[in-house]
């Protein structure tokens, strides 16, 4: 017989990647620089200055919800998994 994986793990790898990624392009267009080689908690402390406030609300293990707020520009991300364990963009 084979051997099944346990993808809950690699699951929610995927979430923070999908996370880190969106961080990066963030940090792009709000004119940070040096964040390409940076983990997802360096990444989060770079975002969090120059008044730029941003949370990664993990409260629910499927789901993580990014907001970046400054001033009037707000930005909103929510990613998920799907039945097949698939990080997935909602709308």
């Amino acid at each position: 017989m084979g051997k099944r994986k346990n993808a809950g793990g690699e699951s929610l790898d995927k979430l923070d990647y999908r996370v880190k990624v969106l961080l990066k392009e963030w940090a792009g267009l709000s004119g940070f620089y040096g964040y390409k080689s940076m983990s997802l908690d360096e990444i989060l402390e770079l975002v969090n200055t120059d008044g730029w406030e941003t949370k990664v609300d993990k409260s629910d293990p499927s789901v993580r919800r990014v907001i970046m707020v400054k001033e009037d520009t707000v930005r909103k991300a929510k990613f998920f998994l799907d039945e097949k364990g698939r990080a997935l963009k909602a709308d």
